[in-house]
């Protein structure tokens, strides 16, 4: 976990699939949030984690979160999670309700019905073919730097994912986050069936998309917000399904304004 100390209301912020809690960086040192206290975590099988077992219980990482929450005494802290992060937040609270004072969604990964394992997820597919080694940081930014949707991304997150996604290995350098652990959670994002549950969320919450975002347009995001009673949408311009990396600004600002 990283941590810094300050004064306020708390955040924990979870990160998605396939990257690790120092993508948060950028948002959570932005200026808007001030001297904030904050965690960021890694989710299991992903940074500095453990392995997750498969197939991956996406319920198992909501009652992370709650251990998170409860080792660090905090009273209702802000959730701030991104694409699977998000879900697993949504998830805590609704285990939970009142684990947060407010939520803020980034992409949430709450789709609906019908459930059931995806096998052949064509993420799932990407993921097991995706390039797991590479020879030196230099060459890994560079595998990187002008792919989609990292081209998108500001120097300072890819910077940060080149540096810790990724540890000493065979003389280079490796994915912590394994292809197979990645498809995993791919592949059992249709099974949690949280959509079932969203109306149990009743804290003030904001769901955050991109405004070119290619999974969350607008007729699904505004059916997941209709979901959940107190619940407002923001589209970040310019950006896609990854608002953390691509304009974190404008995250630390809406997470400024929820707390």
């Amino acid at each position: 976990m990283l941590r810094s100390a300050g004064s306020g209301a708390p955040i924990l912020a979870v990160h998605a699939t396939g990257f690790c809690k120092e993508t948060w960086l950028p948002t959570l040192s932005d200026p808007a949030l001030g001297e904030r206290e904050w965690v960021a975590v890694d989710q299991r099988g992903h940074g500095d984690s453990f392995p997750p077992g498969q197939p991956c219980d996406w319920w198992e990482m909501g009652r992370d979160v709650l251990a998170v929450v409860a080792a660090y005494g905090w009273s209702a802290p802000v959730g701030l999670g991104h694409s699977s992060g998000a879900a697993v937040c949504l998830m805590a609270e609704i285990l939970r309700p009142g684990t947060f004072s407010s939520l803020v969604l980034i992409e949430p990964i709450v789709p609906p019905p019908p459930y059931g394992r995806f096998d052949g997820h064509p993420l799932a597919v990407g993921a097991r073919r995706r390039r797991s080694w590479f020879e030196s940081p230099v060459a890994t930014r560079a595998a990187f730097a002008d792919r989609s949707p990292f081209d998108r991304w500001s120097g300072e997150a890819l910077d940060l994912y080149v540096e810790h996604g990724f540890r000493d290995a065979d003389g280079g350098r490796a994915l912590k986050c394994e292809p197979e652990t990645e498809a995993d959670f791919y592949e059992t994002a249709y099974v949690h069936m949280a959509w079932d549950r969203l109306g149990e969320v009743t804290i003030p919450t904001v769901i955050v998309a991109g405004e070119q975002s290619p999974t969350h347009p607008p007729s699904f995001v505004e059916s997941q917000a209709a979901r959940i009673p107190d619940a407002r949408i923001e589209y970040v311009p310019g950006t896609a399904h990854f608002v953390p990396m691509e304009a974190p600004a404008a995250v630390a600002a809406i997470v400024a304004a929820m707390s």
